[in-house]
Parts: C-alpha cells; structure tokens; sequence
C-alpha cells in the first residue's frame, strides 16, 4: 500500500533514457505516472557534480522511480523536462513513507 498515494494529485509522463544510438539519443515509450510536482527554482549538481539550476521536483510512489533516470525525459503541463537528478527514499526497514524525488531542467 502507498501511503503517500493521496498526495499524488498531477500526472507526467515520462520518457526512460535509454542510452545513446546511431541516431541519437534513445528513450523508451513515454508512460503515465501519478506524481506531486512542486514549481520550485532551486540550485542541485548533476551527475558531473556540476551546479545547473532545477526548475521543477518531481514526487511519486518509489516503485515508479526507476523511470525517471537522469537523461529522461517528463513532460509537465505541456513543457517537456530533463531530468536531473533521482533519490530513490526507501524505509531500509523502517516503517517509512516511500517515494522518489526527481528534479528536472
């Protein structure tokens, strides 16, 4: 059971960075995912550690996590968004809420 589930009131649909191809960048089929997201300008550093300026925090159910790798792609209301950065808040045992974070360009 998720227990944050009445939190998630919007939707985004991501695209799971594949890698890159012959072609280009590869993304798996965009899936629908019931999240929180939280307008909020704030500085993080990505994957290179470098300092870049997020514009957006995605919130949902930990299980859905794993398609928001950084290099994906969501959209939010209409504007599509790299994602930055992902934590993955597990319990570890303990009888904790579980969910995903991810901040997106």
């Amino acid at each position: 059971m998720d227990e944050l589930a009445e939190f998630w009131v919007h939707e985004t649909a991501v695209r799971t960075h594949k890698g890159s191809g012959p072609f280009g960048e590869e993304y798996e089929p965009p899936v629908a995912v019931p999240c929180f997201v939280d307008a909020r300008r704030q500085l993080v550093r990505d994957t290179g550690g470098r300092e870049v300026t997020s514009e957006t925090t995605i919130t949902g159910p930990v299980h859905e996590g794993h398609r928001f790798t950084p290099g994906s792609l969501t959209t939010v209301n209409g504007d599509e968004r790299a994602v930055i950065t992902l934590a993955l808040r597990t319990g570890g045992g303990l009888d904790l809420p579980e969910h995903f974070e991810a901040t997106t360009t």
